[in-house]
């Protein structure tokens, strides 16, 4: 038997399976056994009833067990809700298990499972929590007293001397330590999660962290691989060594990197992007230039593509080939007011007053509540000497 407050939501999108399981955990006495088909259905759920515990069906439809998972993570409100992965023999990689444990996935079931086997896995993830739950409960109570800028380092303390073999405690407490501004305590919790579990992704990203705030980027960077060699399916830390290499002026092995960050796109054009978005954040317009000229490629009238790449011409100074540009987004798109102004911008910039004036003045017939291009028409024609200042 299990907890009698304990109240389960199972993610299964097979209703035969789903049913059976769902079967088997009323019959461990749960309080409450919910069931979802979806992960999609599954946060719905979690919005709106009491939910202290998770199983989901890795290889969900749409949205799967991992990024349900990471949602789940993500909310400070259920951050900390016990979450089991399911799913068949030899299905997942060893960078899909480490993705999970990235995300401190308590456990996962394996099917086929007979009923005694459901049964003795669901108890030990459960005691396994339960053993972790005071410790867990003083790092949260630490968390909350940092958010409010009271510092608990007791509880952290406490929490480490309790738990001293989990990789976990040690990681947040690192995390922790870093909030109240103390990196050294900060980086020697790191160093100790590395020493408990080598595989620790996290500890190496800390540890990583520190030393970029201490200016020792090469070290850092050392660190940063090796988090990715462990988890290379981590989109923030793919993120973070896509900066780095392109800090260090390997371009190609950025592009890598950012693509790996991203491979959860799997529309090509909506990946080449999302990698130009990137890059125009990092100030690296020529780079997001070519990733949208692959975008268009795939997808040769995605007008907000064209507009995008624009903006990248734009801002590289190139306004002869941003004004091309446009005039092919024009063609496919005639009546998009927003193509006409992003134009007569690239006209202005390039010098050519009056085409600019007639492009803002096509804007505004096209949409008449365009603030913008009204207050751009009224700066030209001043410029132009065709109104007075």
């Amino acid at each position: 038997m299990v907890a009698p407050n304990l109240r389960i939501l199972l993610v299964e999108d097979q209703g035969e399976l789903r049913r059976t399981f769902v079967a088997m955990l009323k019959r461990m006495g749960a309080a409450a056994v919910h069931n979802a088909p979806s992960g999609e259905e599954a946060l719905e759920t979690i919005s709106q009833t009491p939910i202290n515990f998770i199983i989901s069906e890795w290889s969900l439809p749409e949205m799967s067990g991992m990024d349900l998972l990471r949602e789940v993570r993500e909310n400070p409100i259920t951050s900390g809700i016990p979450f089991i992965m399911l799913s068949n023999q030899g299905e997942l990689s060893e960078d899909e298990i480490a993705e999970s444990s990235d995300y401190d996935v308590d456990g996962h079931l394996l099917k086929p499972l007979n009923h005694k086997r459901f049964e003795s896995q669901v108890k030990e993830s459960l005691e396994k929590r339960a053993d972790f739950m005071e410790t867990s409960v003083r790092l949260a109570r630490a968390a909350a007293f940092v958010d409010i800028g009271a510092a608990k380092e007791a509880e952290i303390t406490s929490a480490q001397e309790e738990k001293p073999e989990s990789s976990r405690v040690w990681v947040e407490s690192g995390q922790l330590f870093e909030a109240l501004g103390d990196d050294t305590k900060a980086k020697k919790s790191y160093v100790q999660a590395a020493e408990v579990d080598e595989d620790c992704a996290k500890a190496y990203e800390g540890m990583s962290n520190i030393l970029t705030k201490e200016g020792k980027s090469d070290e850092a960077f050392k660190l940063l691989q090796k988090a990715v060699k462990i988890s290379p399916r981590n989109r923030d830390r793919q993120m973070e060594m896509t900066k780095h290499l392109l800090d260090s002026g390997d371009e190609e092995a950025a592009r890598v990197a950012l693509h790996k960050a991203i491979e959860y796109e799997t529309d090509p054009a909506a990946r080449s992007a999302a990698a130009a978005e990137f890059f125009m954040e990092t100030g690296r317009d020529d780079l997001a230039e070519v990733e949208y000229a692959f975008a268009l490629e795939a997808d040769p009238e995605n007008v907000h593509y064209f507009n995008r790449l624009g903006l990248a011409f734009r801002r590289q100074k190139k306004f002869r080939e941003a004004i091309e540009n446009y005039r092919k987004a024009n063609a496919i798109a005639p009546d998009d007011a927003v193509v006409f102004y992003n134009m007569a911008i690239a006209l202005a910039k390039s010098g050519d007053f009056n085409q600019a004036i007639g492009s803002l003045r096509r804007a505004l017939v096209l949409q008449p509540q365009f603030p913008q291009a009204e207050h751009a028409l009224k700066n030209l024609q001043v410029k132009a000497g065709q109104v007075p200042a």
